[in-house]
């Protein structure tokens, strides 16, 4: 990640701005995605791209791609630039439009899904993606402790489901991390 060091730093000054994720959960996201060697890696939620250049750092490491959504077109550029600026560009594909009508539009089969836009709607965006989410993929939800109380027919449903097996992690904000089974 040295490379990427740079850019991280300076986007983490404006981390309260954006609402990024935090550098550890950064880590842990690129942790996953070589530990799996994900292939295909679907991001809802893109705002400046700090989030998107661990992802997209790491999936150059495994050969993969990203497909990551965005609504606000103002934040998609300055993504599309960081992007750039780093050299990642070309293995990011930002959408940007409403996830819930983009994420039907992503056909690939997909190795992880990572969740942080809006909390209301992380149930949504999971049944959608889930049908593309390879069995042994992940997914990992953000903001599970601070933001819960917004996202609690996610939580159900993950705890709850024969489909995922589901673990709450203490990291920053929180994560909820799913296994497909």
């Amino acid at each position: 990640m040295e490379n990427y060091e740079p850019i991280l730093k300076r986007l983490e000054k404006t981390a309260k701005q954006y609402t990024n994720i935090a550098p550890e959960n950064g880590q842990f996201l690129s942790i996953l995605i070589r530990s799996i060697h994900a292939q295909n890696v679907l991001e809802v939620g893109t705002s400046n791209g700090y989030s998107t250049i661990w992802l997209a750092a790491a999936l150059k490491e495994t050969g993969g791609k990203l497909i990551t959504l965005e609504f606000d077109p103002k934040r998609a550029a300055e993504a599309q630039a960081h992007l750039k600026e780093v050299n990642l560009h070309d293995i990011v594909e930002i959408r940007v439009g409403n996830a819930l009508d983009e994420i039907p539009q992503c056909s690939a089969t997909v190795d992880l899904v990572f969740l942080d836009a809006e909390k209301s709607e992380y149930r949504r965006y999971l049944e959608l993606a889930l049908p593309n989410v390879r069995a042994g993929g992940l997914i990992v939800a953000d903001d599970t402790v601070t933001m819960r109380n917004e996202m609690l027919d996610y939580v159900e449903f993950v705890f709850n489901t024969s489909l995922l097996n589901s673990v709450d992690i203490p990291l920053d904000d929180g994560i909820i991390l799913s296994y497909k089974t």
